[in-house]
């Protein structure tokens, strides 16, 4: 019952965090349909593309939340730190590095999926405008990787929906309006950007990493 207890205390925010985060993409998704077509068209095969990019990023937060975790079981703090950083540094690294590539060849990368010029056209403007944001996609990622490592899911999933909810969903709902698709990925680039500085913010705290007893619970 100790282990299963311990296991709900850091997987029900999380849950409950990816049902929330699912509906906010519905709700984006309704958003983009009135759009057309293309529109519709040019943001799936978009996101299909951008997957390439953010793929290296989960696969660092997957080994950050292995260190961090052997580490907050090993009662290493300062192991903790180390590891929460490097992960952070070689996952904005990656994911910098594969945003200049998405960047430069987003039409090439949208003719591998399509073969209508308009949707390449439109996907491909789009693409670059995520393109910044991809250091602070990783910096959330990884940093709430680092998060689950150590335990504490609550304050990170919270942060996570204040964000999408807050700033992505609100600004789509602005931007569609006057900038169409490009409103779209405008506000999902800003909220990532907004998402990674508030997640390197909490990192930089001590509250993540406190280690209370033998058990490690929180």
């Amino acid at each position: 019952w100790k282990t299963l207890k311990k296991a709900g205390f850091i997987g029900i925010p999380i849950s409950m965090e990816r049902g929330i985060m699912c509906t906010a993409q519905i709700t984006i998704s309704s958003i983009i349909a009135p759009l057309g077509s293309i529109a519709i068209a040019a943001n799936t095969f978009a996101i299909n593309v951008e997957s390439l990019c953010y793929m290296p990023g989960h696969g660092v937060a997957d080994a950050a939340t292995t260190l961090v975790g052997q580490s907050n079981g090993a009662r290493r703090r300062d192991l903790m730190h180390s590891f929460a950083w490097i992960s952070m540094a070689l996952g904005m690294g990656i994911m910098a590095f594969m945003g200049l590539v998405m960047w430069v060849f987003a039409p090439e990368m949208m003719a591998l999926i399509t073969p209508d010029t308009d949707v390449i056209k439109l996907g491909s403007e789009i693409l670059r405008i995520e393109a910044w944001a991809e250091p602070g996609f990783a910096a959330a990622i990884v940093a709430n990787a680092v998060f689950v490592g150590a335990g504490k899911t609550v304050v990170p999933s919270i942060m996570n929906l204040c964000s999408i909810w807050g700033v992505r969903v609100t600004l789509t709902s602005v931007f569609v309006y006057s900038m169409g698709l490009h409103g779209v990925w405008l506000a999902m680039a800003i909220e990532l950007c907004v998402r990674g500085t508030i997640f390197i913010i909490r990192l930089c705290t001590k509250g993540w990493s406190s280690i209370k007893d033998k058990s490690n619970t929180q």
